[in-house]
């Protein structure tokens, strides 16, 4: 089941082809390599244009990054628990 969360994260991403692509993010002190994007698409809230990424690292962890354009900052929404 996922949580829900709204964790500010340091990220390392590239622009690849035109589109934006997180490569690492630090998130409680550890950092985690992502190993593959499995999802990504965008949001609309108010002014904001939000996108998302569902991730998953190198330990087959899977998480929900966020990224919003207008604050030019990174947060994890969802991290999946047992």
């Amino acid at each position: 089941m996922y949580q829900n969360l709204d964790d500010e994260i340091e990220v390392i991403a590239v622009f690849e082809r035109r589109s934006l692509k997180p490569c690492r993010f630090r998130w409680r002190g550890k950092t985690y390599k992502i190993d593959r994007i499995t999802g990504d698409w965008t949001s609309d809230v108010g002014q904001a244009k939000l996108r998302y990424f569902a991730i998953v690292d190198s330990t087959s962890n899977f998480f929900q990054l966020c990224y919003d354009e207008r604050a030019v900052s990174w947060t994890i929404a969802k991290v999946w628990v047992e």
